[in-house]
C-alpha cells in the first residue's frame, strides 16, 4: 500500500466501482443489480461468495495460514428515495433514487479491500468475511435485523465498519469509544375525530385542532420530562389531514421520530407519547392512537474493537488528523449486530466547505480522494487485529 503507482491504480479502480454504483443506485429490498454485480465482481476475484438476506451478499477469504478467527467487515449497499439535483458527470440513472448516504463509496471500499485481500491471501493469519449489507435506510424492517442472525456472521470473532461522512474533510477520521449514533425510532398517531361544516365546528370533533395540541404538548417531553444532560429529540415530521377549505376532516395522522442514545429513555417514549395522546383525547373528544416503531438501537462502539482501530488510524491518517467528531442523532443498524463491532467515521468532506452538503441532501457527494484511505484502514485493522492474537 506504499508504493506510489500501487495507490494510483486503486484510485482508479475504487473511484470507477463508486460511480458505477452512483449511476446505478437502487432502493432497500431492491438491490438486484447491485448483488449481481457484487458477486460477478468477487468470483472475477476468485473469492467465493453467496447471497444472503434476499438482495445482500457475504464472502469469505482464507488463506493457507488462516486460523479459526474471524474479523467481519460490513458496508450496506441500497440507495434512497431521494433525486438527485446535483450535476456530477456520474449523476443517477435512475429517477427518483440517489445514494444520498454515500453507500456507493462504502460498496467500493469494500470490494477494493476484497481485492487487496485476495491478492495477499496466502498471508493471512485471520480470516476475513466481507458482508455487504442490504436495506440499511428501511428503519422500519432493516436488512441487519435479519443479516445479524446468518450463520456466517454470527461466526465472526468482531464486526467492523466505516461510514463516509461529508462533514468531516477528506483526510480525516473519528472513532470514538462509546457512543457514535443513536437509536432511531418511528412512530405514527391516528386520530378519529367527527367530520363537519367548517362554519359548525361545534358540531363536529376536530382531528386538526387535537393534532395540533398533541404536537404542542410532546415538545414538553424533551424540555420537561427528560434529563438535559441526556441527548433526545422528538420530532413530528408529518400532518395529513383535510381536503379543501370549508369541510372538517374526520381524521388526522402524525408522523414522527424519536431518538437518544439512552436505552431507558428510549423504552420510557412509547409510554409517554401515549399518556400525552390520551389526555388529549379526554381533552378534545377525540380518539387516539398511537403506534411506535423501534428501529435501529444506539449504536455504541466496543472499547477493544476500537483500540485495535485507533492503532490502524493512526498509520492511515495519522495521530493529528484523528478527530474526536461528536455523537450524531442519525442511526445506523449496524447497531443490531451482536457480535463486538466498532464503526469508523471516514472523512469525505470536500476543501471547500460549501460543497460539503450533509448526507441525505439531493445534492450530496464526496471527495474520492477517501476511497483508497477507506480501503488503507480496514487492511491496517486487520494487520493490527493479527498482531494482537500473535
Amino acid at each position: 500500500m506504499d508504493k506510489e503507482e500501487e495507490t494510483a491504480s486503486l484510485q482508479a479502480e475504487l473511484t470507477a466501482l463508486r460511480r458505477h454504483f452512483h449511476e446505478n443506485p437502487e432502493q432497500s429490498w431492491q438491490e438486484t443489480g447491485t448483488q449481481q454485480y457484487i458477486m460477478a465482481y468477487l468470483k472475477k476475484l476468485g473469492i467465493p461468495c453467496v447471497p444472503s438476506t434476499r438482495t445482500g451478499v457475504i464472502a469469505t477469504i482464507r488463506g493457507a495460514r488462516s486460523s479459526d478467527r474471524i474479523l467481519g467487515i460490513r458496508a450496506d449497499i441500497d440507495a434512497l428515495p431521494v433525486t438527485e439535483l446535483g450535476t456530477p458527470g456520474y449523476k443517477s440513472r435512475n429517477k427518483g433514487t440517489m445514494h444520498a448516504c454515500g453507500h456507493d463509496a462504502h460498496i467500493a471500499i469494500l470490494l477494493g479491500t476484497a481485492g487487496l485481500l485476495a491478492a495477499r491471501k496466502n498471508g493471512l493469519k485471520v480470516t476475513v468475511r466481507l458482508i455487504f449489507q442490504p436495506a440499511e435506510e428501511f428503519i422500519s424492517d432493516s436488512g441487519a435485523a435479519y443479516m445479524k442472525d446468518d450463520p456466517l456472521v454470527l461466526a465472526c470473532d468482531r464486526l467492523i465498519a466505516l461510514h463516509i461522512w461529508s462533514r468531516i474533510p477528506a483526510g480525516r477520521a473519528s472513532l470514538r469509544y462509546g457512543p457514535v449514533m443513536s437509536a432511531a425510532d418511528t412512530f405514527d398517531v391516528f386520530i378519529k375525530g367527527k367530520g363537519g361544516h367548517g362554519a359548525l365546528p361545534h358540531q363536529a370533533i376536530d382531528p386538526i385542532v387535537a393534532g395540533s395540541q398533541f404536537v404542542n404538548a410532546v415538545q414538553t417531553i424533551v424540555s420537561r420530562e427528560t434529563d438535559p444532560l441526556l441527548p433526545a429529540v422528538i420530532s413530528i415530521t408529518s400532518f395529513q389531514s383535510g381536503t379543501t377549505s370549508n369541510v372538517i376532516p374526520d381524521e388526522a395522522h402524525l408522523q414522527g421520530t424519536a431518538r437518544t442514545f439512552n436505552n431507558a429513555l428510549r423504552n420510557a417514549f412509547p409510554g409517554m407519547l401515549e399518556r400525552i395522546a390520551q389526555g388529549i383525547s379526554a381533552a378534545t373528544r377525540a380518539d387516539f392512537k398511537v403506534a411506535y416503531h423501534f428501529g435501529p438501537p444506539p449504536l455504541i462502539n466496543d472499547d477493544a474493537c476500537v483500540r485495535t482501530g485507533r492503532t490502524a488510524c493512526e498509520k492511515v491518517f495519522g495521530r493529528d488528523h484523528l478527530i474526536a467528531w461528536q455523537p450524531e442523532m442519525s442511526g445506523e443498524d449496524f447497531a443490531k449486530y451482536k457480535n463486538p463491532k466498532c464503526m469508523l467515521l471516514l472523512g469525505g468532506g470536500f476543501q471547500d466547505e460549501a460543497r460539503r452538503y450533509p448526507q441525505h441532501s439531493p445534492y450530496f457527494d464526496i471527495d474520492e480522494r477517501a476511497l483508497v484511505l477507506g480501503v488503507r484502514y480496514f487492511w491496517e485493522y486487520l494487520k493490527a487485529y493479527e498482531a494482537e492474537l500473535d
